[in-house]
């Protein structure tokens, strides 16, 4: 009985209390959010666009709760790999739209504990940077493979980080069924780091040689659904010289501006600047600005601590992450999210570890970056 009545009384230090206090303040503010604006527009009653995806998985989920047989969802369902998969199963066993909100919540801190079990960092500073982040809010309060993006990655480093080959094994497959784009990257990543490159300790030159074998293969191997997506992303202005260069054996070229474009193309591009005039798509046009502006904010902040390095496996894992990612002709800065996860893990952690971090078991050679 004294042992409980200790925990009980036991004095949390004044930054604990302060950091419980802005969380009670951000998740009432976001469920003010969701309650007049998100909901709304999930459930018809607005036909503002703000959670991107969301409204096409919650009609997939009743049209399989009401057992109508739909031609084009189950066409939509029956593909493999299919990132359609975990947001519609979502939406159909949790049904309540304010249930999902408080799954993405239980998400979110699941994956900050997972991910300090293995890093020690500033919780503080990490969720900060995460909720400024205009993705994170209207993930925590959609349905969305965003959310899920955070948690396969928590879990894949914190199975990498502690050698739980089981948990690895789950988050490769929670990546698989949700975004099998993030799955691949995790793949190449584990793969980069074994004997089967013989450039694993310098990683520049494995970067370089993997945005060159990506130009020989892309225009050889998925030629149809390269120019099936180009007719789509056609009208996306320098895009499309990018995507050009991309068809054309030149994707090392275009490669380091498409990914400019998906991390900061609001704040770079005037010809995306014109998306801010259509205030009923917030999904792609604010929403779009403050993710640009908030990635601008870690990258800076990680240029002035002088952790924008190769040498730490975060980034490394990210950069990987960017050359694979940036393959889709369509700009989408919410694919990359998993990547603005790990540049807010670098950042958050104290000086001395930012450089020296290895999470790969075996992986404590110093890399030539």
């Amino acid at each position: 009985m004294t042992n409980l009545l200790n925990i009980v009384i036991k004095p949390f230090p004044i930054r604990s209390w302060v950091f419980a206090g802005i969380m009670v303040l951000y998740i009432s503010v976001s469920l003010c959010i969701f309650y007049q604006w998100v909901g709304p527009s999930l459930d018809g009653r607005s036909d503002q666009h703000i959670a991107a995806d969301s409204l096409t998985y919650l009609d997939f989920a009743d049209s399989l709760r009401e057992h109508r047989a739909d031609p084009f969802v189950i066409a939509a369902l029956s593909s493999f790999p299919n990132t359609l998969w975990i947001p519609v199963l979502i939406a159909l066993a949790l049904k309540s739209t304010f249930i999902i909100v408080v799954a993405n919540y239980v998400i979110f801190f699941v994956s900050v504990a997972l991910l300090k079990k293995s890093y020690s960092f500033s919780t503080g500073t990490f969720v900060a940077f995460l909720l400024l982040n205009a993705t994170t809010t209207i993930s925590l309060l959609s349905v969305n493979k965003e959310i899920i993006d955070l948690l396969a990655v928590s879990l894949f480093l914190f199975a990498s980080r502690e050698g739980k080959r089981g948990i690895l094994l789950l988050a490769l497959s929670l990546a698989l069924l949700n975004r099998f784009e993030v799955f691949v990257v995790m793949v190449v990543f584990l793969l980069v780091q074994t004997k089967l490159n013989p450039w694993r300790n310098r990683r520049t030159l494995t970067l370089v040689l993997l945005a060159i074998v990506l130009s020989v293969m892309l225009p050889l191997s998925l030629s149809s659904v390269l120019a099936s997506r180009f007719e789509e992303a056609s009208s996306g202005g320098v895009i499309v010289l990018l995507d050009s260069l991309e068809m054309h054996f030149l994707y090392g070229v275009a490669v380091v501006p498409k990914i400019a474009e998906n991390l900061f193309g609001m704040l770079i591009n005037p010809f995306a600047w014109k998306a801010l005039d259509n205030s009923s798509d917030l999904a792609n046009s604010y929403i779009l600005l403050f993710n640009n502006l908030a990635t601008a904010v870690v990258v800076l902040t990680l240029i002035k601590k002088h952790a924008l390095s190769l040498r730490s496996d975060l980034i490394y894992f990210a950069m990987i992450g960017c050359i694979l990612m940036a393959i889709s002709l369509v700009i989408q800065p919410r694919y990359f999210y998993f990547v603005y996860v790990l540049l807010c893990l670098q950042a958050a952690q104290p000086g001395a570890q930012l450089i020296s971090d290895r999470f790969v078991s075996g992986s404590h050679e110093t890399a030539n970056a």
